[in-house]
């Protein structure tokens, strides 16, 4: 008698099994998916770039404040998730106003949850390069003012910047601000912690030859992955006292103190978006950006369908699409604004990089990214006019002009062989390095201010001289005792060649990790500086042999 209950309990197990699997396959909510987020009614913000965008886990709504569009803003709304309605709750305000942020754009913000409130930061204002170091808090419980408050500015405070990473985690107690922009490339963090209300510093900053840390730059990707992680992907790092891609391709999170460095993957690009993906740990999401540049030659665009995820803990990303709730993705766009929700990620405004112009329109991404499609894989995809002009130093200073002066200094007794070929390696080596050098400057925003370019254009004027020099050379015959001219051209000649072949290495040293070249071409270039080292050695002593015996 019990047999039929039996049965009947085994089948609705076994469709409640089907159910669930077609639901994790084929239903939507399986696959990374577009939603568009229309607005009931009322009014909306103006279309902008560059805003501060905030989630408030508490109520369920994001908090905007300013960025650029057809003016500045400082204005300040709300979007209720679930009305679906806008709610302005201050409008532009003049800079004057007491007691309220200056109008900005390009701002570090974030939603302090124990407390309830939005936070903004640094940014840069109107008028001639006005930044700023300040940091705000606006309470929506505040009855009278304006809600906004100005937190204390003391510790280690951040030098005025815009374009920064950083920002403040949903479970976080300081609100991070790390590299940045103003009269100069910063590769500092710092972070407030909101309950001692006083900046502490965390990373004091790079060089930009390190191999192992972050370059300076600006306007990069970025966000909150943890209460004490931020990531940021690319940006540009060519300008303000600083050489480098412009646009980045690299990628960094913070953990436990220490910067680490993820895979490279998604397409160079600055101005792009991104966010903690909040349904797995130490994950975040990448979208949009502009990845073409007057420094780019080649740069093999993200597809449209296309959202990057990384894992910061692996240092792995992946290239993934996403599909439209109707058929329609969002427009390909750059300075939006990106933040997680709990329902997964929304993107806001920005600027359309597809001709529409500056943007107002929501987009939420929800799904599993585990059972999204791949549209590509990860890989060198980019290459700029810096990187061709690497090839040709590399070429020229250390390959044919080093062995130009390799064989005048060992093959003497190959003569005349020796000076015709060591006079078309300097001559051929002294044209490539000039080729180098011209090619550099359309993709560079840099000026001649910092090591690499200053050693650079010395030993490019010291190459030029020395051929020009060698072709005017004073002339000694044979069996007569050169004069003074000629000794002290050969004493010039001779050693100030070597000591700028000298340089010359040092300065492709310098080069290859201010580019960030791929670890490949680092290796393969000091493979060659090496064995020439070798090779001068281990010819010098031999001469040095032969030159005591002939004593």
């Amino acid at each position: 008698m019990q047999r039929p209950a039996t049965m009947c309990l085994f089948h609705v197990f076994a469709l409640a099994v089907v159910v669930a699997l077609v639901g994790r396959f084929e239903g939507s909510s399986a696959q990374l998916t577009w939603t568009q987020i229309e607005p009931r009614s009322g009014s909306t913000p103006p279309p902008r770039s560059n805003m501060a965008l905030a989630y408030d886990s508490n109520n369920d709504r994001l908090f905007m404040f300013g960025g650029d569009g057809d003016q500045l803003y400082n204005d300040l709304w709300t979007f209720d998730l679930r009305t679906r309605l806008w709610n302005e709750i201050h409008g532009p305000q003049a800079d004057s106003v007491a007691g309220y942020p200056k109008q900005r754009f390009s701002i570090i913000s974030g939603f302090y949850t124990q407390t309830g409130q939005f936070l903004i930061s640094t940014g840069e204002g109107n008028g001639k390069r006005v930044f700023f170091d300040d940091i705000w808090a606006f309470d929506p419980s505040f009855t009278s003012g304006t809600g906004w408050r100005e937190l204390p500015s003391r510790g280690s405070v951040p030098e005025k910047r815009y374009g920064a990473a950083g920002g403040l985690h949903m479970n976080g107690t300081s609100l991070y601000i790390s590299h940045g922009f103003s009269n100069r490339r910063f590769s500092d963090t710092v972070r407030y912690d909101l309950l001692r209300e006083e900046w502490v510093s965390v990373f004091d900053g790079v060089g930009k030859y390190s191999a192992t840390e972050p370059h300076p730059r600006c306007l990069v990707g970025h966000a909150m992955v943890s209460a004490d992680e931020p990531i940021f992907f690319g940006g540009c790092l060519s300008g303000g006292f600083s050489g480098g891609p412009c646009p980045g391709a690299d990628s960094w999170a913070l953990r436990n103190g220490k910067w680490a460095r993820m895979d490279d993957c998604a397409s160079a690009r600055q101005y792009s978006g991104m966010a903690d993906w909040p349904f797995v740990a130490d994950t975040a999401v990448l979208f949009g950006g502009i990845e073409t540049d007057r420094s780019v030659i080649m740069n093999e665009k993200a597809k449209d369908n296309e959202v990057d995820f990384v894992n910061t803990a692996t240092g792995k990303w992946r290239r993934l699409a996403a599909s439209g709730a109707n058929g329609s993705l969002p427009d390909l766009r750059r300075s939006h604004g990106m933040v997680a929700v709990s329902d997964g990620v929304i993107i806001y405004g920005g600027a359309s990089t597809t001709g529409r112009g500056s943007l107002n329109d929501l987009w939420l991404l929800t799904g599993d990214p585990d059972m999204a499609g791949e549209v590509g894989s990860c890989g060198p995809r980019w290459f700029l006019f810096m990187h061709l002009h690497g090839f040709f130093m590399i070429i020229s200073w250390g390959i044919v002009l080093t062995a130009g002066v390799f064989i005048a200094r060992y093959f003497r007794h190959k003569a005349p062989l020796w000076f015709k070929i060591h006079q078309a390696a300097q001559i051929t080596g002294a044209s490539l390095s000039l080729l180098g050098i011209i090619l550099v400057f359309p993709g560079t925003r840099a000026v001649p201010n910092f090591a690499h370019s200053v050693f650079g254009i010395l030993i490019l004027i010291f190459s030029i001289q020395q051929v020009i020099n060698g072709l005017r050379r004073p002339h000694k015959e044979k069996g007569v005792e050169p004069p003074k001219k000629r000794v002290y051209w050969e004493y010039w000649h001779m050693w100030g060649g070597r000591f700028f072949l000298l340089l010359g290495g040092i300065n492709i040293s310098l080069g290859v990790y201010l580019i960030i070249a791929p670890v490949a071409v680092i290796a393969i270039w000091f493979v060659i500086f090496a064995l020439w080292i070798i090779a001068f050695i281990v010819f010098e002593i031999k001469l040095q042999k032969f030159t005591r015996k002939d004593l």
